[in-house]
């Protein structure tokens, strides 16, 4: 089965639309260094379309109280929790047999276990469509992610399965100093780990094969705080908590479950680059370099479908904006 996974930035596109904060100079910047096209959009007042993730679905279910039967009944295919128990045996079995080979190898050709039949999926294409991306393949590659990628990343970090630990989704709060535009609220995942009256946090980030970009690790680096959920007089409210401990930042591989401790440049200079790289964007230097060098990370763009027709051609607007763009800064950026 492919796993089409290479090139998710659902952290990103989830900031945008969570934050509504448009042109804050944070947001911008990583846009601008995800794609210089990305932040004209936003710039302009474009809003993303979060593109189905099923690694981040899986895991957001995961960090709730939910097992992966209640999430499965939840989205709408009960009966294909047996095919699911069916699935994990056979990686299991696939797993010891191979383990010494190379990580995830179910994911090598030589897996066969990775099917539905047709029969048992019959009567199911609603819920494919509602919940799983059109496609019956990620019920799989969802269950995947809870039973095994969850725990490949839990052994990667040093956390032991038998010792007191939690892991949740939190709200990283992102800031640049003396930048005084206010925090970005940047979602993440945290483990909490408690050995004797001693406390230590791993907070980890999803990327594809551990690539670790600069600047959303700078920031996530740091962090001073974090957002949480309370309920006050019976109504849900925001609190920020400082880091009990400073966190130990980890890259979490989204396809082979492995993990990759932070490593950056000069995290005060990369952070304090961040308005200028935002200035960059909002004077126009915005050619679009994800299509022309990148074309995986449009895939799963949330602004794809400005960029490419249906046909998947540039569309008219991306070539006018690569000349407007070339005219003003009349061969210098000033």
């Amino acid at each position: 089965m492919e796993y089409a996974t290479e090139h998710y930035h659902t952290d990103l596109f989830m900031a945008l639309i969570n934050n509504n904060a448009r042109g804050h100079p944070v947001l911008t910047a990583l846009l601008y260094v995800f794609c210089p096209m990305a932040a004209k959009w936003w710039l302009n007042g474009a809003d993303p379309v979060v593109p189905y993730d099923v690694v981040w679905e899986a895991i957001s279910d995961f960090t709730t109280e939910l097992t992966l039967k209640d999430a499965l009944v939840k989205r709408g295919v009960p009966d294909l929790v047996g095919h699911v128990k069916k699935y994990y045996e056979q990686v299991t079995k696939f797993r010891s047999n191979h383990c010494y080979d190379y990580p995830a190898s179910e994911l090598s050709q030589g897996f066969k276990g990775e099917t539905i039949e047709v029969t048992a999926r019959t009567g199911y294409q609603d819920s494919f469509d509602k919940h799983f991306g059109g496609d019956w393949r990620n019920v799989l590659r969802f269950s995947r992610t809870w039973l095994f990628t969850t725990q490949d990343w839990r052994g990667g970090v040093g956390v032991e399965a038998d010792k007191g630990y939690a892991i949740q989704k939190v709200i990283v709060l992102l800031n640049v100093p003396r930048l005084n535009k206010g925090l970005i609220r940047w979602p993440a995942w945290c483990w909490r780990i408690k050995d004797g009256h001693a406390l230590r946090i791993v907070l980890g980030m999803m990327t594809y094969d551990n690539l670790q970009d600069q600047f959303r690790f700078a920031l996530a680096a740091s962090s001073q705080s974090y957002l949480i959920e309370v309920i006050e007089d019976g109504k849900v409210k925001q609190k920020v908590i400082p880091w009990e401990v400073t966190p130990h930042l980890y890259s979490m591989d989204r396809l082979y479950g492995s993990v990759r401790p932070a490593r950056l440049y000069d995290t005060e200079k990369l952070v304090l680059t961040i308005p200028q790289l935002a200035e960059a964007a909002r004077k126009g230097a915005c050619p679009p370099l994800g299509a022309l060098f990148q074309r995986g990370n449009c895939e799963h763009c949330g602004f794809q479908a400005l960029c490419f027709t249906k046909d998947g051609d540039l569309t008219s607007i991306v070539y006018t904006s690569i000349k407007d763009d070339a005219k003003i800064f009349d061969g210098k950026f000033v």
